[in-house]
C-alpha cells in the first residue's frame, strides 16, 4: 500500500505541473529567495552637477513589490517624484562640495525578496558666501520693509500659562487651547500629577491615556507644551517638611520615566522642551524624600540616573532642563567653565547640547533663591544660555525685579519663556512701570526684516538672494527648524528651495542670510518659510517675521516680494 500512495502522489504532482501555463514575459513562476536583480537607476550623473541644476532619473524594476526612495541629503537634493511613479527629479542646492547618495528600498513579493539598491552623484557646490555687513553696498534689485508694532505671536516664545492635570477631569480640550492661542499663548506648561503613583506601582494604564489626551488637545489647538512631570504641586514648606513625602523611591521613578517613553516619543512634535522634574515638591528638585537634599554625593548620583534616563526617554530632538546651572556640573555633564558650549557643540545632539535651564525663583534675591550661589554660576548660565532653551518664572517681589534689571537679566540670560501668571506682584509691578510689553514682544526670537537684494530673474536660471535682518528678542530659536525659499508662480504653483542657514543660529542683534531659487515663471513671489520640521503642513507653527504686510497665517509664508 506504502508503494502504490507513493506512486500516486509522484503522478498527481505531474499531472498538476502539467496543467500549469508556461511563463510569459518577466513573470516569475516561483518564490525566490534573492532580490529582483533588474532594480536599478537610471540617469543619475555620473560627472559632478553644479548646485542650481537638476536631472531626472528612474528606477527599474521586475518586481512590483512597493519601491520608497530618499536621499541622505534632503536639504541639498531635493526629491520629487514626477507623475510616472518610477520618475523622479533631483533639484542640487549646496554651498559645499558633497556626495549625495540615493537610495532605492523595495518591498517583498511572493517572487522577489527585499531588495535594495544605492546610486551616488556629486554636487558641486557654489562656494563659501560672505555675508555682508548691515551698512554694506549690495548689488541687485532692493526692497525694504517696516517693523512690526506691538507682539508678533510665534511658536515656541513667549509668556505661558499650565495646566495641572491629575485625571481625566484636568484635560483641556482642544477649545480649551485654542482659546488660549486667541489670548496670545503659544506655549503651555503641562504639569503632570502623579501623586496618586508614589506608593504602589507603575503609572497606570488610564493616566498614561490622560498625558496623551493631554497632548493631542494641545495638536489640536496649535500651541506648543513645556512638560513637567511631578508627584506633589500643593505644598508648604514651612508645614509640610520633611513629613509629607514628595516623591517616590529612586527606582520607582526611574520605571515612571521608562513607561512614560511611548507617549514622549510619539508626541516630539507639540513637545517643546521638558523640564526634569520628578524629584521633591512641585518636580524641582529640592524637598526631596528619596533624592535626598542636593549636596551629599547621593543626591547627584540619583539625580543624575534620572537625567540619564529622560535623556533616553525623551526624543533627541528636544531638550531638557535641569533647575540650576550648578547641576550640570555636578552630575557630570559639564567639566568647567571652559567646556561650556559654543558655535561648533550647540545643537549637535550631544548630551551637553540637550541640557537647558529653568530658573523658577528668577529676580527673587541677590541668587534668584539658591540659583546662583556663585558668580561662576552666573557666567556659566550666561555663556549657555545662548544655545540652550532658557525659561521659568518669578517667586516674589524684589528690587532686582525692577524694570531696568528685569530687561539686562532677560537679555544676558537669553530668556525664551516666562510665566504669566507668578509672581502676581511682580508682573502687576511690570505693568505699572511700562516695561510689561517689552517682555511680551522680545522673549525668545524677533525677527524684524531690514532689506533683502536679489539677481535679474531668468526663468530657469538660479537667483541669489541676500536677506538682512536683526533679532530684537532675547534669544534665537531653539528646536530645530526648516529655513526654504517658496517661489510661487502665477498660477499658485510653489518650488522650495533650502534657504542653507540654521534659524538655531539667528541670535539676538544684526544677521544675514544669502540663498537662491530657480524661477520657473518670469512673474511670481517669493517666499521665506520657517517652517517647523514635524509640523511643516500646519502654517500655525511657522515663524512670522515682525514686519508689517509680510506674514501669511493660511500658508506660513514670510512674502519677501513679488515680480508684477
Amino acid at each position: 500500500m506504502k508503494k502504490i500512495f507513493v506512486l500516486s502522489a509522484a503522478v498527481l504532482v505531474a499531472l498538476l505541473q502539467g496543467c500549469q501555463q508556461e511563463p510569459t514575459g518577466n513573470v516569475a513562476t516561483e518564490i525566490q529567495e534573492k532580490p529582483d536583480p533588474e532594480l536599478s537607476f537610471s540617469g543619475v550623473p555620473k560627472d559632478t552637477l553644479e548646485s542650481g541644476k537638476s536631472f531626472t532619473f528612474t528606477v527599474g524594476s521586475l518586481s512590483d513589490g512597493k519601491i520608497t526612495v530618499a536621499v541622505d541629503k534632503p536639504t541639498a537634493a531635493i526629491l520629487k517624484p514626477n507623475a510616472d511613479t518610477t520618475a523622479y527629479k533631483i533639484t542640487a542646492f549646496s554651498a559645499k562640495t558633497q556626495k549625495v547618495t540615493i537610495t532605492a528600498t523595495q518591498v517583498s513579493t511572493v517572487h522577489y525578496a527585499n531588495a535594495k539598491k544605492t546610486a551616488s552623484f556629486i554636487i558641486h557646490g557654489y562656494g563659501a558666501v560672505d555675508l555682508p555687513g548691515p551698512d554694506d553696498a549690495i548689488t541687485g534689485t532692493e526692497v525694504t520693509y517696516t517693523e512690526a508694532t506691538g507682539v508678533v505671536y510665534g511658536p515656541e516664545r513667549g509668556l505661558y500659562t499650565g495646566f495641572e492635570i491629575s485625571s481625566d477631569a484636568d484635560v483641556p480640550t482642544a477649545a480649551d487651547i485654542s482659546a488660549k492661542r486667541i489670548q496670545g499663548y503659544n506655549l503651555l506648561l503641562l504639569e503632570f500629577n502623579l501623586n496618586q503613583f508614589v506608593s504602589g506601582g507603575g503609572i497606570s494604564a488610564d493616566y498614561l491615556t490622560v498625558v496623551q489626551k493631554a497632548f493631542d488637545a494641545v495638536r489640536a489647538g496649535g500651541c506648543k507644551a513645556i512638560v513637567r512631570f511631578a508627584y506633589i504641586f500643593a505644598y508648604n514648606e514651612a508645614t509640610d517638611w520633611p513629613s509629607v513625602v514628595t516623591d517616590p523611591e529612586v527606582d520607582k521613578v526611574l520605571d515612571h520615566v521608562e513607561q512614560l517613553q511611548p507617549v514622549l516619543t510619539k508626541n516630539e512634535d507639540v513637545i517643546f522642551v521638558v523640564q526634569a522634574g520628578f524629584v521633591g515638591a512641585w518636580g524641582e528638585w529640592y524637598y526631596s524624600t528619596h533624592f535626598k537634599q542636593p549636596g551629599s554625593k547621593e543626591s547627584y548620583e540619583s539625580r543624575k540616573q534620572l537625567t540619564d534616563a529622560l535623556l533616553k526617554a525623551v526624543p533627541a530632538s528636544r531638550q531638557i532642563e535641569l533647575r540650576t546651572p550648578e547641576f550640570k556640573f555636578k552630575l557630570g555633564y559639564e567639566k568647567s567653565l571652559a567646556d561650556t558650549l559654543t558655535a561648533d557643540t550647540a545643537h549637535d545632539g550631544s548630551t551637553k547640547s540637550r541640557l537647558g535651564g529653568h530658573n523658577d525663583c528668577f529676580l527673587a534675591d541677590a541668587e534668584d533663591r539658591g540659583t546662583f550661589p556663585a558668580d561662576s554660576s552666573r557666567t556659566f548660565w550666561k555663556a549657555e544660555s545662548r544655545y540652550t532653551i532658557m525659561g521659568g518664572e518669578t517667586c516674589g517681589l524684589s528690587d532686582y525685579g525692577l524694570c531696568e534689571n528685569t530687561i539686562k537679566d532677560l537679555e544676558d540670560y537669553h530668556w525664551t519663556y516666562l510665566n504669566d501668571g507668578y509672581h502676581e506682584g511682580v508682573i502687576a509691578r511690570w505693568k505699572t512701570d511700562g516695561c510689561y510689553n517689552t517682555i511680551k514682544e522680545r522673549l525668545g526670537y524677533r525677527l524684524v526684516l531690514k532689506d533683502v537684494h536679489y539677481d535679474a530673474i531668468t526663468v530657469g536660471q538660479q537667483c541669489k538672494v541676500t536677506i538682512r535682518f536683526y533679532n530684537k528678542g532675547f534669544s534665537a530659536p531653539q528646536n530645530p527648524r526648516e529655513a526654504w525659499l517658496v517661489w510661487e508662480d502665477p498660477n499658485g504653483d510653489v518650488e522650495k528651495y533650502p534657504l542653507g542657514f540654521d534659524p538655531c543660529t539667528w541670535h539676538s542683534g544684526y544677521n544675514a542670510a544669502v540663498g537662491a531659487f530657480i524661477p520657473t515663471s518670469e512673474k511670481g513671489t517669493l517666499y521665506l518659510e520657517l517652517s517647523d520640521p514635524l509640523l511643516s503642513d500646519k502654517p500655525e507653527y511657522s515663524i512670522p517675521l515682525a514686519n508689517t504686510d509680510v506674514f501669511d497665517p493660511a500658508t506660513g509664508y514670510n512674502k519677501l516680494f513679488e515680480i508684477k
